[in-house]
């Protein structure tokens, strides 16, 4: 073989090892904890004097937090979003349950799916598990990543995977495209219908035994 080609075959190998790794999220650390998913979101009380602001082609948000909030619990749907305005600070809804809805030995009796911002169950007649169960101990979460890395990570995220999200639930008013906009929180895990959902900044998240930031 030819030796001269060798230095040409590595300068190959390394452009497009260098232009995958760019997609790719930087682990901050390593967790190997269990990640407990039997008990309730962490939500705690919580008044920003820093608003975040986020600056945009065509417009500009504040996000601003009104709650610390910790989830750990098991991701049963993810859709991701484009179209939207609201895809210029969330490309990400998770759909995730904790409690029994986590427990492989109900997920044969709930189905969950989402679209257009929504998320939908379904429950057999047969399910021990009935309408109120499922509704507080599930949450279609509006996903804010706080920085790109965290965003690489979340797209990772597969169905069944075991995930811990930190930050803040957070409410948002702005402008796009000469318009006003809003977007708001929910607080209760009890709620239902228009506005039911989590606005979710995330400033940590972990993925299984991976931490990022």
């Amino acid at each position: 073989m030819n030796r001269k080609l060798f230095p040409g075959i590595f300068g190959v190998i390394l452009l497009f090892s260098l232009f995958f790794s760019c997609d790719r999220p930087q682990k901050s650390g390593m967790d190997f904890d269990y990640i407990d998913t039997s008990g309730d979101p962490i939500q705690t009380s919580y008044k920003s004097e820093e608003p975040i602001v986020k600056e945009i082609k065509n417009g500009h948000f504040t996000i601003t937090p009104v709650a610390e909030y910790k989830l750990s619990g098991m991701v049963v749907s993810k859709e991701t979003y484009s179209d939207d305005w609201n895809a210029k600070v969330s490309l990400i809804d998770l759909a995730i349950v904790w409690g029994k809805l986590a427990d492989p030995e109900y997920e044969k009796y709930v189905s969950f799916s989402q679209r257009n911002r929504w998320y939908f169950y379904e429950y057999k007649p047969e399910s021990p598990l009935d309408n109120s169960y499922i509704l507080s101990h599930s949450s279609n979460n509006h996903i804010i990543p706080a920085t790109e890395n965290i965003s690489l990570a979340l797209k990772t995220i597969s169905r069944k995977e075991k995930v811990m999200l930190e930050g803040f639930l957070v409410n948002l008013k702005g402008t796009y495209k000469g318009g006003t906009v809003y977007w708001n929180t929910s607080l209760t895990r009890k709620d239902s219908g228009d506005g039911s959902c989590e606005l979710f900044y995330v400033t940590k998240a972990r993925v299984g035994s991976d931490v990022y930031e």
